[in-house]
Parts: structure tokens; sequence; C-alpha cells
């Protein structure tokens, strides 16, 4: 069934109830709001989900803001158990962008045969280039031939500033 059919289609119980947390927070499409508007209107059971759902987050936002302790994640840390804690090691890790994860870059262009291949070849090229020898191909021998070697620099680099960057934040 795709979209258009199903909003123009009367809101069951279940789905009201299961998207009232959007419809409260206004993040609905007009036409989608509408369909809940329609159900509640007819629907004393989910009205009064509804209701009861915009008193508790009325409650909610009248709490008053409170400060967290500058001991917070210490105290969280030392309330988890050493298993725990080592099985959370991946989400304690430094986060760097995919594009900066090493395997985002195949690997047969981080290989080292490849890499050093390539600055071979482009060495041997600019020698020719600079002794007159060879023909017009030989520039893109050389920016061919960095390339592997350009891409893995600037990503470790890139992960390296961004890693720094981060223990410089926290």
């Amino acid at each position: 069934m795709n979209s258009n059919n199903k909003t123009n289609q009367p809101l069951a119980c279940p789905d009201c109830r299961q998207g009232l947390q959007a419809y409260l927070d206004g993040t609905l499409a007009k036409q989608e709001s509408l369909r809940f508007f329609l159900h509640m209107r007819d629907c004393a059971s989910c009205q009064q989900e509804h209701d009861r759902l915009q008193v508790m987050f009325g409650m909610l936002d009248s709490l008053p803001d409170h400060e967290v302790p500058a001991d917070f994640d210490e105290a969280i840390l030392a309330a988890v158990p050493y298993a725990a804690y080592r099985a959370m090691e991946p989400l304690r890790r430094e986060r760097v962008p995919v594009f900066l994860e090493e395997a985002f870059l195949p690997r047969l262009i981080r290989s080292p045969a490849v890499r050093g291949t390539g600055v071979g070849a482009a060495a041997v090229s600019l020698v020719m280039i600079s002794q007159g020898l060879g023909g017009n191909f030989l520039p893109a021998v050389v920016v061919t031939g960095l390339v592997p070697e350009i891409l893995v620099r600037l990503q470790g680099l890139g992960r390296r500033a961004v890693t720094g960057a981060g223990r410089a934040e926290g």
C-alpha cells in the first residue's frame, strides 16, 4: 500500500497511540496531523491517552533545570561492573567520520605494494621529465602514481586532526 492511500484512510487506535508523541511534538505533516485529530475527535480512549500524555509532558516541562555534577561521568563509570565497562569500549573510543576510517579506502589503494610502486613510478617519471626524456604521458604517470599515497596520507592527517581536536575539547 502506498503512502497516499494510507493518508486517505482513517487512523486505527494502535497507530494513533504509537504516533501520539509526534503529534504532540508537532512534527507530523499537516495531513497526517489531521488524521490524528479526526481519530481522537471520535475515539474517547485515544483522546484520553492524548490528554494524559499532554498533562505528563506539561509536568515534565515545569520541572526546574539542574546542573550536571562535575563528577557525573566518573560516578556512572564507577557504578558499571568491569565486564560491562569493557564491553562498552567501542562506545567510548574516539569517533571519526566514516571517510576517515582506514577501511573506507579500498584495500588495494592502502596496499604498501601499490603505494610503493606508485611512488616509484612517479619518481622515475619525474627524473625522466627533468632529463627531457619520455613523452607527454609522463605527467599523468606522476599524478596517477602519487594518488594512492596522497589519499592514505590525507586520510591519516584528517584522522589525527579529528582525534587530536576531540582530546583537546574533552
